[in-house]
């Protein structure tokens, strides 16, 4: 494989890292449908290690609920003293009203936290017995210096308040500093117009937990100053070109992270005053950015602190079983409405009988895969029709691709709004969903809670193995394979557009003349720019044409970062903010030729 190419194939997207090594008492449980002899779901603050055998599509969704139970536990007093982040109250209840405080996946670090803009992480201190300062209280410190040189305009790399004299209240453990879905769209819910932050835009966040930070810290990895995190990325993707597969894990000389490293990704938005009396949704306090309008500090990003509402988690967790990680993804029940505001699926994830025929995109999406033989033309989604879009969203979610030059556009431009998954939730998936939902609902009647948000939660989808797919195909399913919507996993509020929902490869790199027909470089192919097969996921000597969320992560593994984009990408030199041009620098920086 072409080391070059690699480097230059840097995907972002995003995660969570960490295991909580406890075992705690669990106060129900409930099987899945049709299966007496599968593990039941418990409610229970342990994060589990790895997935029960056999390793299957249902173990692999038992475990992800597991995990999304234990890491929305509330978490313990956060002090800033040893061990305090990362670690579940168990004197608290799951989802209990009453509670306030950061649940546990929030006290994980921010990507931030762990590569700072300026500087060290907050609070780092040289001492692995005290987790190298990782129990700090959050502080988000960008890169410092003028805006025009790509710093935040403070010479700390601390962000200022959009208003003065701003939120004088504790930093938010959610730090809301990514405005689009990896560069190449921006996502609305919604009939409010495309309107100044928050409006009805849908912001991110990643994180990662206590078992990465000692890694990277430990290693001295959290910026290039010193050389030695740029050697071990050459290093590894010497290692893996060589071998196929990735170094062992924890391995000081190489980048491949321990297991129980968890990286997440989380989706959040402003609600409407009906969304928050519905309390279907989990809410808490939140900082995103905005670009300052006007006076001494025009042009700079400014943080605002409000409270926003939870609509998606993907949870990204490296076990024994799973080196590649096992990619669950979460989202709100209500997401995908219909122009008038119904639900389209149940609450566990079934899509409802008006809407199955209904076209996934308006307008409907029209694509062409090239093939191996198209080597000047590599783009898996070679083009797009309709160019352009009129459509109204009203109640619907809806995007808005990132635009790009020269013209004319690869992809649609104007609002895509969603009428429906392009890949349904498997009834796997849904016979587990209803299994959690009802271990959620005994647990509730047995202590006493009467409105919780997470019944109103489902799991999409889970991907716990590669799996290899012929190039320049469209994957409809093979044997021993997954299903299409396992293969092409994706989360409707986090890989909305089209290109995402139907992901495989790589992104399309700027190719040069005379293969370079139109600048295409936010389309998705099969193959390397000489018309080769690409591989995208590394594993036991065989490499793999994978799509979905293990897919686009592959491109960080073979780009020496062990399927981890924080760690890809490195210091994070500013938040995104509401000013559009934010996501163009961003797509560009992760996937154009350089």
């Amino acid at each position: 494989m072409n080391k070059t190419r690699i480097k230059k194939s840097l995907v972002l997207l995003f995660v969570l890292a960490g295991v909580i090594n406890q075992t705690l008492p669990a106060a129900r449980t409930a099987s899945p449908p049709n299966a007496s002899q599968a593990p039941t779901i418990t409610i229970s603050p342990s994060v589990p290690s790895d997935i029960s055998s056999p390793i299957n599509l249902q173990n692999a969704a038992l475990f992800a609920w597991q995990e999304f139970i234990a890491l929305n536990w509330p978490a313990v007093p956060q002090t800033g003293a040893l061990n305090t982040r990362d670690t579940p109250d168990t004197s608290k209840k799951f989802g209990d009203p009453t509670y306030n405080g950061p649940l546990v996946w929030h006290t994980f670090r921010g990507k931030v936290e762990i590569y700072p803009g300026t500087g060290n992480p907050p609070g780092y201190v040289n001492n692995s017995g005290a987790s190298y300062g990782y129990d700090a209280r959050p502080q988000y410190i960008y890169q410092s210096g003028s805006v025009a040189n790509g710093g935040v305009g403070t010479p700390t790399g601390q962000v200022l308040p959009f208003s003065s004299p701003g939120p004088v209240s504790p930093t938010p453990w959610i730090n809301l500093d990514e405005n689009s879905e990896i560069g190449v769209t921006t996502m609305y819910a919604g009939i409010n117009p495309i309107a100044p932050v928050p409006g009805q835009i849908i912001l991110f966040l990643a994180k990662a937990n206590r078992t990465e930070y000692n890694y990277v810290a430990a290693n001295q990895w959290w910026n290039n100053a010193t050389g030695n995190r740029q050697a071990a990325i050459n290093n590894t993707q010497t290692y893996i070109t060589d071998k196929v597969q990735d170094p062992p894990a924890g391995s000081p000389n190489y980048v491949s992270f321990p297991y129980g490293t968890i990286e997440l990704k989380a989706a959040w938005r402003k609600l409407t005053p009906t969304e928050i009396s519905s309390k279907k949704f989990y809410t808490t306090r939140v900082r995103y950015y905005r670009t300052i309008p006007s006076g001494p500090n025009q042009g700079k990003p400014g943080y605002v602190n409000d409270v926003f509402g939870l609509v998606a988690l993907h949870i990204n967790h490296k076990t024994p079983s799973a080196p590649y990680f096992v990619y669950a993804t979460f989202s709100q029940a209500d997401n995908i409405l219909d122009v008038n505001g119904n639900p389209v699926e149940t609450v566990d994830g079934q899509l409802l009988p008006p809407y199955q025929n209904a076209n996934p995109m308006d307008p409907k999406i029209v694509a062409q895969n090239a093939t191996s033989a198209d080597p000047a033309t590599t783009s898996s989604v070679e083009h797009f029709s309709p160019l352009t879009s009129t459509t109204q969203p009203q109640k619907r979610l809806f995007y808005v691709n990132t635009p790009t030059t020269p013209p004319p556009p690869p992809t649609t431009q104007g609002k895509v709004a969603v009428n429906r998954r392009v890949h349904n939730i498997p009834p796997e998936i849904i016979g587990i969903n209803k299994a959690a939902h009802s271990a959620i609902a005994a647990y509730n009647q047995q202590q006493g809670i009467q409105s919780s948000p997470w019944p109103y939660y489902k799991l999409v989808n889970v991907q716990y193995v590669p799996y290899d797919k012929p190039p320049g195909t469209t994957y409809q399913g093979l044997p021993g394979g997954p299903d299409p919507s396992t293969y092409y996993q994706a989360n409707e509020v986090v890989e909305t557009d089209y290109v995402l929902q139907v992901f495989s490869g790589q992104f399309q790199p700027q190719l040069s003349p005379p293969n370079a027909q139109a600048n295409i470089n936010n389309l998705i192919t099969d193959y390397q720019p000489d018309g080769t097969p690409f591989k995208n996921v590394s594993f036991t000597g065989k490499g793999y044409l994978m799509g979905g969320c293990m897919g686009c992560h592959g491109n960080a593994q073979i780009a020496g970062a062990n399927f981890s984009f924080i760690f890809a990408r490195g210091p994070v030199p500013s938040p995104e903010t509401d000013d559009p041009a934010t996501s163009l620098r961003k797509f560009f920086k992760l996937f154009a030729k350089r």
